[in-house]
């Protein structure tokens, strides 16, 4: 059974639930992925079985469409709507790819197989930005401010945050496998023994957001500074994101809260000040006039000149029709 493109219906009403979210997921979950870091080739399988059959992941058959074993089927399903490139119907047990999805993933997409930065750094922002619906990679990208960590403090970090937020209860090893998958989706393995295969494809390590010390105790910082393989298109289509859900309606948004607020491109993308505002200077340019920085003295705020709200969807399409990928 062959699905045609989904209408905009779809992915308007998930991204109208997101825009109601608070920045960290409620409840807390730390389920879903079975242990299994997102892997490149998944998402377009999952994409591709999708608009065959809606319900595929329910489906005897699935083992067999997927290619991946039991575990990995519910695992594809996880991360395909962890990064919004799909989302259930109004129909039980049934999926399609979000416009987003469809508009990458497809075989005549403008990404079908990630060869673009561009399309890394936006699924980690759906994974880490407003809306998402991932807990710890959430909680670590904008709440933890620790600036060397070991697994163990994260652990405890977002256990006592769950906790504080949350009637649930959840145990330590599930808190810590959870733990476990977000390290193997930033971060390759130093020893190849163990584990080698969990996450070993995992696209998002090209971002290089994560480092890992050395020692016995595993230390780990994030990588602040400017981020060279991030284009100032979708810098600028995260922070459309983000001021829609955070002031929404407002004409104006705050260089620091940019930089620094917790959901922000700054703290997503862990920029440093100066990146941030080197993005900034380029919107003007980017939008044709539409967003503006202005940088003086008394005030350092983006301003929005147009009565009308820039469509995120349209920054997308300013940086693939530019870049198409080869």
């Amino acid at each position: 059974m062959s699905v045609q493109p989904p209408s905009t219906t779809i992915t308007e009403m998930f991204e109208a639930v997101s825009a109601t979210q608070t920045l960290l997921p409620s409840p807390p979950s730390f389920a879903g992925h079975q242990t299994f870091a997102m892997r490149s080739a998944w998402l377009k399988k999952g994409v591709d079985a999708l608009l065959q059959d809606p319900a595929i992941f329910s489906a005897e058959g699935a083992l067999v469409e997927l290619g991946v074993g039991k575990n990995m089927v519910s695992a594809v399903r996880h991360w395909l709507l962890a990064t919004r490139l799909a989302a259930p119907t109004e129909r039980g047990g049934y999926m399609l790819p979000t416009e987003l999805g469809h508009s990458l993933l497809t075989d005549d997409g403008t990404d079908p197989y990630l060869e673009d930065p561009a399309t890394l750094w936006l699924l980690h922002w759906n994974l880490c930005g407003p809306g998402s619906q991932s807990y710890t990679w959430a909680f670590a990208f904008n709440v933890f401010r620790e600036w060397e960590w070991t697994a163990s403090t994260l652990v405890t970090a977002v256990q006592n945050a769950a906790r504080a937020t949350s009637s649930k209860t959840f145990s330590q090893e599930t808190v810590e496998r959870d733990v476990s998958v977000f390290l193997q989706t930033y971060v390759a393995p130093t020893d190849r023994s163990q584990n080698a295969e969990d996450g070993l494809d995992c696209p998002l390590r090209e971002l290089g957001l994560l480092r890992a010390g050395f020692g016995g105790q595993q230390q780990y910082s994030f990588a602040i500074g400017p981020k060279p393989s991030l284009p100032v298109s979708i810098f600028a289509w995260a922070l459309r994101k983000f001021w829609d859900w955070k002031y929404p309606g407002s004409s104006t948004i705050a260089a620091r809260d940019i930089a620094h607020a917790e959901g922000s491109p700054g703290m997503v993308f862990k920029l440093d000040e100066d990146s941030t505002l080197a993005y900034l200077d380029q919107l003007e340019t980017l939008t044709a006039g539409a967003l503006r920085f202005e940088d003086t003295p008394l005030v350092r705020q983006v301003v929005q000149t147009t009565a009308d709200s820039l469509n995120p969807a349209a920054l997308l399409r300013l940086h693939y029709a530019a870049a198409p990928v080869a």
